[in-house]
């Protein structure tokens, strides 16, 4: 039972990736729409010869019509998503800033390396343990931040203060 209570643990994609995922989606299904309704039109006009009756292509055109209507609802769902994601982005960034600012204000290199002893410990663990401690100072602060936004939080501020 306590299986079906656990979250789902998953990677946190930047809003500008989805942004970018948005808009390829969007326009490849919208190219993929009108090669097909010009191959349709090149087909009726006979421009290619294809030997098949009347009702054949009818109930292709058919199909081939509720296809490409499937593909340009897909890329009209995508194109809302991206407004949506720009909306998402502009959030995001400011929770970033805020965030960064905050931590750089109030801790330190030393702050986040406390009761480390770097000499005795190879840079994974190092690596490790200053994430931890990251980790836990946001955690302290921000604890409303959702798990995968505040690791990905980690690594940005990681990289702020130790960018070898």
């Amino acid at each position: 039972m306590s299986d079906t209570n656990k979250k789902q643990k998953h990677a946190y994609v930047e809003a500008g990736r989805k942004i970018e995922d948005a808009s390829s989606t969007a326009w490849s299904f919208l190219f993929l729409a009108v090669l097909g309704f010009i191959a349709l039109i090149y087909v009726w006009i006979q421009g290619l010869p294809l030997e098949t009756t009347f009702t054949t292509l009818l109930i292709a055109t058919i199909v081939s019509l509720l296809v490409i209507l499937i593909f340009v609802m897909i890329s009209i769902r995508a194109f809302r998503d991206r407004k949506k994601y720009m909306l998402e982005e502009t959030r995001e960034d400011a929770d970033v800033n805020r965030i960064c600012h905050w931590f750089e204000n109030h801790y330190s290199a030393d702050a986040i390396s406390h009761g480390v002893d770097e000499e005795d410990i190879s840079i994974e663990e190092l690596y490790y343990l200053r994430l931890e401690n990251i980790s836990r100072l946001l955690a302290e602060e921000f604890p409303e931040l959702e798990e995968s936004f505040c690791e990905y939080l980690q690594e940005k501020i990681y990289q702020m203060y130790f960018p070898e």
